[in-house]
């Protein structure tokens, strides 16, 4: 994980890129391999990684650009989450390691992209991958395309790596070399 100033200039440059609207970013969900419970290892959306910083299931985010807002959509953990899982921190703590102030429970995602639609802002997403992605054909209402200008806004920034991002390749090269 990078530090959480790190995680705020890669979002600014991604809201002067694509310059107005909502960005609807969402991350993967548990895979059950034969029952919900029993699950593949977790492996969270590389571009949620990479704006949001957080490995966890079960979380979306918005920048609304208009509003200048961004809010980590999920929810907190339950007391069977934290008998088998022990302490955590919560949701809060989490998005406030990555400079986010604001979280909402995930069932308020669906209400917060209807009232943007019905306010005329324009939902971007990105290409759907996942099945539970199409997920943003409900919180729509319809079947959208994916926005060039959030691509392109995406691929340019990942394109050009910080000296902070080359470090941690070149350690990642390092570790690969000693294995």
């Amino acid at each position: 994980m990078f530090s959480k100033e790190t995680y705020i200039q890669r979002r600014d440059a991604l809201k002067k890129s694509v310059g107005s609207g909502v960005l609807l970013f969402l991350g993967n969900e548990e895979v059950g391999m034969n029952y919900a419970d029993n699950t593949y290892r977790f492996r969270q959306d590389s571009t949620f990684l990479y704006f949001f910083g957080l490995d966890y299931a079960g979380l979306a985010a918005v920048i609304d650009i208009d509003n200048d807002k961004e809010i980590i959509f999920g929810n907190e953990l339950t007391i069977d989450d934290i008998v088998w899982m022990g302490t955590q921190p919560t949701l809060k703590e989490k998005a406030f390691s990555v400079g986010i102030v604001e979280t909402q429970p995930l069932n308020s995602l669906k209400d917060y992209i209807e009232k943007a639609m019905a306010k005329g802002q324009t939902i971007h997403h990105l290409p759907v991958y996942r099945a539970e992605h199409t997920v943003i054909h409900s919180l729509t209402g319809k079947v959208t395309e994916a926005s060039i200008p959030f691509i392109k806004g995406v691929v340019n920034l990942r394109n050009y790596k910080t000296e902070e991002e080359i470090v941690e390749l070149e350690r990642a090269c390092d570790v690969t070399a000693d294995m």
